[in-house]
Protein backbone atom coordinates (compact mmCIF):
# COMPACT_ATOMS: atom_id res chain seq x y z
CA UNK A 1 0.00 0.00 0.00
CA UNK A 2 2.91 2.32 0.15
CA UNK A 3 2.63 2.86 -3.44
CA UNK A 4 -0.93 4.64 -2.92
CA UNK A 5 0.89 6.60 0.61
CA UNK A 6 3.30 8.10 -2.11
CA UNK A 7 0.92 9.06 -4.91
CA UNK A 8 -2.18 9.91 -3.25
CA UNK A 9 -0.88 11.13 0.10
CA UNK A 10 -3.42 10.18 2.56
CA UNK A 11 -5.90 6.97 3.02
CA UNK A 12 -9.17 6.72 2.01
CA UNK A 13 -11.67 3.86 1.22
CA UNK A 14 -11.53 3.97 -2.28
CA UNK A 15 -10.73 2.27 -5.56
CA UNK A 16 -7.15 3.92 -5.85
CA UNK A 17 -6.62 2.44 -1.91
CA UNK A 18 -7.56 -1.13 -2.89
CA UNK A 19 -5.83 -1.39 -6.40
CA UNK A 20 -2.86 -0.03 -4.09
CA UNK A 21 -3.43 -2.78 -1.06
CA UNK A 22 -3.88 -5.84 -3.18
CA UNK A 23 -1.11 -4.98 -5.90
CA UNK A 24 1.60 -4.17 -3.95
CA UNK A 25 0.75 -6.76 -1.25
CA UNK A 26 0.83 -9.57 -4.20
CA UNK A 27 4.46 -8.20 -5.81
CA UNK A 28 5.87 -9.28 -2.60
CA UNK A 29 5.16 -13.02 -3.50
CA UNK A 30 7.50 -14.72 -5.24
CA UNK A 31 5.73 -14.50 -9.26
CA UNK A 32 5.20 -17.92 -9.51
CA UNK A 33 2.43 -17.25 -6.64
CA UNK A 34 1.55 -14.01 -7.59
CA UNK A 35 0.89 -15.05 -11.21
CA UNK A 36 -1.24 -18.31 -9.90
CA UNK A 37 -3.66 -16.05 -8.15
CA UNK A 38 -3.94 -13.68 -10.87
CA UNK A 39 -4.46 -16.39 -13.39
CA UNK A 40 -6.87 -18.62 -11.77
CA UNK A 41 -8.94 -16.15 -10.73
CA UNK A 42 -9.72 -15.13 -14.03
CA UNK A 43 -13.33 -15.51 -15.17
CA UNK A 44 -11.40 -17.35 -18.39
CA UNK A 45 -8.25 -19.25 -18.69
CA UNK A 46 -6.32 -16.51 -20.74
CA UNK A 47 -3.04 -15.72 -19.63
CA UNK A 48 0.41 -17.70 -20.56
CA UNK A 49 0.87 -20.48 -18.44
CA UNK A 50 3.85 -18.72 -16.90
CA UNK A 51 5.17 -15.45 -17.04
CA UNK A 52 8.62 -15.19 -15.75
CA UNK A 53 10.06 -12.30 -13.45
CA UNK A 54 7.93 -8.65 -14.33
CA UNK A 55 10.62 -6.24 -15.45
CA UNK A 56 8.24 -3.54 -14.39
CA UNK A 57 4.68 -2.97 -12.43
CA UNK A 58 3.54 0.33 -11.98
CA UNK A 59 0.35 2.58 -10.80
CA UNK A 60 -1.09 5.24 -12.67
CA UNK A 61 1.07 6.39 -15.05
CA UNK A 62 0.33 9.03 -17.39
CA UNK A 63 0.32 8.25 -20.95
CA UNK A 64 0.45 10.19 -24.06
CA UNK A 65 -3.42 10.68 -24.96
CA UNK A 66 -3.30 10.98 -28.43
CA UNK A 67 -6.18 9.61 -30.72
CA UNK A 68 -8.32 9.43 -27.47
CA UNK A 69 -10.89 11.85 -25.87
CA UNK A 70 -9.15 12.59 -23.04
CA UNK A 71 -6.83 16.35 -23.22
CA UNK A 72 -3.92 15.71 -21.37
CA UNK A 73 -3.01 11.78 -20.88
CA UNK A 74 -4.19 8.31 -20.09
CA UNK A 75 -4.24 6.48 -16.39
CA UNK A 76 -4.06 2.84 -16.53
CA UNK A 77 -4.61 1.79 -12.31
CA UNK A 78 -1.69 -1.06 -12.58
CA UNK A 79 0.66 -1.54 -15.24
CA UNK A 80 3.25 -5.01 -15.62
CA UNK A 81 5.77 -5.08 -18.06
CA UNK A 82 7.28 -9.19 -18.64
CA UNK A 83 9.84 -9.92 -20.99
CA UNK A 84 7.11 -11.74 -23.80
CA UNK A 85 4.41 -9.46 -23.16
CA UNK A 86 2.66 -6.86 -20.94
CA UNK A 87 -0.76 -6.27 -18.63
CA UNK A 88 -2.71 -3.36 -17.81
CA UNK A 89 -5.09 -3.75 -15.16
CA UNK A 90 -8.23 -1.52 -14.87
CA UNK A 91 -9.60 -2.16 -11.35
CA UNK A 92 -13.00 -1.11 -10.03
CA UNK A 93 -13.96 -0.18 -6.24
CA UNK A 94 -17.13 -2.93 -6.39
CA UNK A 95 -17.30 -6.10 -8.20
CA UNK A 96 -20.48 -4.96 -10.39
CA UNK A 97 -21.23 -2.48 -13.35
CA UNK A 98 -18.08 -0.46 -13.44
CA UNK A 99 -16.41 -1.33 -16.18
CA UNK A 100 -17.02 0.55 -19.47
CA UNK A 101 -15.55 -0.01 -22.94
CA UNK A 102 -14.93 3.56 -23.92
CA UNK A 103 -12.16 3.52 -20.93
CA UNK A 104 -10.73 0.35 -21.84
CA UNK A 105 -10.16 1.28 -25.70
CA UNK A 106 -8.71 4.76 -24.58
CA UNK A 107 -5.89 2.73 -22.37
CA UNK A 108 -5.18 0.56 -25.38
CA UNK A 109 -4.37 3.44 -27.53
CA UNK A 110 -2.77 5.30 -25.33
CA UNK A 111 -0.56 1.77 -24.44
CA UNK A 112 0.51 1.95 -28.19
CA UNK A 113 1.07 5.73 -28.12
CA UNK A 114 4.00 4.82 -25.29
CA UNK A 115 5.16 1.05 -26.68
CA UNK A 116 5.96 0.07 -29.88
CA UNK A 117 7.63 -3.29 -29.50
CA UNK A 118 4.79 -5.52 -30.90
CA UNK A 119 4.42 -7.45 -27.79
CA UNK A 120 1.26 -9.20 -26.76
CA UNK A 121 -0.86 -7.16 -24.71
CA UNK A 122 -3.93 -8.23 -21.80
CA UNK A 123 -6.04 -6.34 -20.78
CA UNK A 124 -7.38 -7.24 -17.26
CA UNK A 125 -10.78 -5.87 -16.13
CA UNK A 126 -10.81 -6.02 -12.06
CA UNK A 127 -13.76 -5.41 -10.72
CA UNK A 128 -17.17 -3.47 -11.70
CA UNK A 129 -17.67 -6.67 -14.19
CA UNK A 130 -21.00 -6.43 -16.05
CA UNK A 131 -21.19 -9.52 -16.40
CA UNK A 132 -18.71 -13.11 -16.52
CA UNK A 133 -19.08 -13.66 -20.28
CA UNK A 134 -15.66 -14.47 -22.66
CA UNK A 135 -14.95 -11.28 -24.47
CA UNK A 136 -13.41 -11.31 -28.12
CA UNK A 137 -10.21 -9.91 -28.71
CA UNK A 138 -9.93 -6.11 -29.02
CA UNK A 139 -8.57 -4.92 -32.21
CA UNK A 140 -5.94 -2.08 -32.44
CA UNK A 141 -4.74 -1.28 -35.60
CA UNK A 142 -2.96 -4.81 -36.67
CA UNK A 143 -2.77 -5.20 -32.70
CA UNK A 144 -4.74 -7.88 -31.29
CA UNK A 145 -5.36 -7.22 -27.41
CA UNK A 146 -6.42 -9.97 -25.36
CA UNK A 147 -9.65 -9.09 -22.68
CA UNK A 148 -9.52 -10.96 -19.62
CA UNK A 149 -12.23 -10.40 -16.82
CA UNK A 150 -11.83 -11.62 -12.86
CA UNK A 151 -13.12 -9.35 -9.80
CA UNK A 152 -11.93 -8.54 -6.00
CA UNK A 153 -13.81 -11.45 -4.82
CA UNK A 154 -12.46 -14.25 -7.15
CA UNK A 155 -9.10 -12.91 -6.34
CA UNK A 156 -9.72 -13.19 -2.45
CA UNK A 157 -10.72 -16.66 -2.90
CA UNK A 158 -7.52 -17.64 -4.72
CA UNK A 159 -5.56 -15.68 -2.14
CA UNK A 160 -7.50 -17.75 0.73
CA UNK A 161 -6.93 -21.33 -1.23
CA UNK A 162 -3.35 -20.75 -1.37
CA UNK A 163 -3.11 -19.69 2.55
CA UNK A 164 -4.32 -23.00 3.25
CA UNK A 165 -2.04 -25.04 1.32
CA UNK A 166 0.86 -27.11 2.07
CA UNK A 167 3.52 -25.52 0.47
CA UNK A 168 4.04 -21.65 1.44
CA UNK A 169 6.65 -20.74 4.20
CA UNK A 170 6.14 -18.41 7.07
CA UNK A 171 6.41 -15.27 5.33
CA UNK A 172 4.74 -15.64 2.41
CA UNK A 173 1.41 -16.96 4.81
CA UNK A 174 2.11 -13.20 6.66
CA UNK A 175 1.69 -11.56 3.45
CA UNK A 176 -1.49 -13.33 2.44
CA UNK A 177 -2.46 -12.82 6.19
CA UNK A 178 -2.33 -9.30 5.68
CA UNK A 179 -4.12 -9.43 2.19
CA UNK A 180 -7.10 -11.25 3.61
CA UNK A 181 -7.11 -8.71 6.34
CA UNK A 182 -6.72 -5.80 3.79
CA UNK A 183 -9.86 -7.18 2.06
CA UNK A 184 -11.95 -6.85 4.89
CA UNK A 185 -10.63 -3.82 5.27
CA UNK A 186 -13.05 -2.73 2.00
CA UNK A 187 -15.95 -5.09 2.82
CA UNK A 188 -14.51 -8.49 1.26
CA UNK A 189 -14.65 -11.45 3.07
CA UNK A 190 -13.89 -15.10 2.88
CA UNK A 191 -17.18 -16.88 2.15
CA UNK A 192 -17.24 -20.25 3.97
CA UNK A 193 -19.59 -23.05 2.49
CA UNK A 194 -21.66 -25.30 4.28
CA UNK A 195 -19.71 -28.23 2.69
CA UNK A 196 -16.34 -27.39 3.61
CA UNK A 197 -17.57 -26.70 7.50
CA UNK A 198 -16.35 -29.49 9.68
CA UNK A 199 -19.32 -32.02 11.07
CA UNK A 200 -19.72 -31.88 14.64
CA UNK A 201 -22.48 -34.62 17.08
CA UNK A 202 -24.23 -33.83 20.56
CA UNK A 203 -25.64 -35.93 23.28
CA UNK A 204 -29.05 -35.10 24.65
CA UNK A 205 -30.67 -37.30 27.21
CA UNK A 206 -33.93 -38.50 26.05
CA UNK A 207 -35.74 -35.28 28.32
CA UNK A 208 -33.17 -32.46 26.57
CA UNK A 209 -34.09 -34.47 23.59
CA UNK A 210 -38.01 -34.02 23.64
CA UNK A 211 -37.57 -30.33 24.62
CA UNK A 212 -35.21 -29.70 22.12
CA UNK A 213 -38.06 -31.08 19.57
CA UNK A 214 -40.82 -29.39 21.03
CA UNK A 215 -39.15 -25.92 21.34
CA UNK A 216 -38.39 -26.51 17.46
CA UNK A 217 -41.53 -27.71 16.25
CA UNK A 218 -44.00 -25.99 18.07
CA UNK A 219 -42.34 -22.19 17.98
CA UNK A 220 -40.82 -22.13 15.03
CA UNK A 221 -43.99 -21.39 12.77
CA UNK A 222 -42.05 -22.86 9.60
CA UNK A 223 -41.05 -26.00 10.65
CA UNK A 224 -45.13 -27.12 11.71
CA UNK A 225 -45.66 -27.59 8.08
CA UNK A 226 -42.99 -30.19 8.05
CA UNK A 227 -44.76 -33.73 7.41
CA UNK A 228 -43.21 -35.84 10.25
CA UNK A 229 -40.08 -34.97 12.69
CA UNK A 230 -38.13 -38.41 13.51
CA UNK A 231 -35.94 -39.33 16.60
CA UNK A 232 -33.52 -42.27 16.06
CA UNK A 233 -31.64 -43.22 19.26
CA UNK A 234 -28.10 -44.77 18.51
CA UNK A 235 -25.96 -45.65 21.61
CA UNK A 236 -27.80 -42.44 23.41
CA UNK A 237 -27.00 -40.42 20.65
CA UNK A 238 -30.27 -38.99 19.00
CA UNK A 239 -30.57 -38.07 15.43
CA UNK A 240 -32.72 -35.47 14.14
CA UNK A 241 -34.45 -36.24 10.22
CA UNK A 242 -37.47 -34.22 8.62
CA UNK A 243 -39.82 -35.00 6.46
CA UNK A 244 -41.95 -32.25 3.76
CA UNK A 245 -45.86 -32.56 4.22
Amino acid sequence: MITYFSKKGHINICEDSLTSMVFDFLKYLPIEMFWEILKKSLCQDKLPKESGEYLQISFWEKWDAEGTQNSLYVEPDVFIRFFNFDVIIEAKRYDENQQYKEQMIKEIKAYYNEFQDNKQLYFIQCGGLNNSNNEPDFTNNDNSVVICKTNWTKLLAEITTLKESDYIDNSQERILDDLIRGFELFGFFRKLWLNSLKTSKAKYTTTDAFEWVYNIYFQKKWLRYLKSIKIENYNNLYLFSYANK
